[in-house]
């Protein structure tokens, strides 16, 4: 069986911030399966947002520009 390599894809931390807010937002603002799909949306987001901060060198603030080594 092969596997599936999924390349890393860079996503702006700011933007999942705003994903996490609205998700947030409409989880509070809703009821019943909307509320629940966008609090698990919020949290997925949340997530990917601490690993990519994980995902840095100690001292690196953002991850480096494409053409940098």
């Amino acid at each position: 069986m092969s596997e599936l390599r999924v390349p890393p894809v860079r996503v702006s931390r700011l933007l999942l911030l705003f994903f996490v807010a609205g998700g947030a937002l409409i989880s509070i603002a809703t009821k019943g399966s909307v509320s629940h799909f966008a609090g698990g949306f919020a949290a997925g987001v949340g997530v990917v947002l601490v690993l990519a901060r994980l995902g840095l060198e100690p001292g690196e603030t953002s991850p480096p520009a494409r053409g940098e080594p």
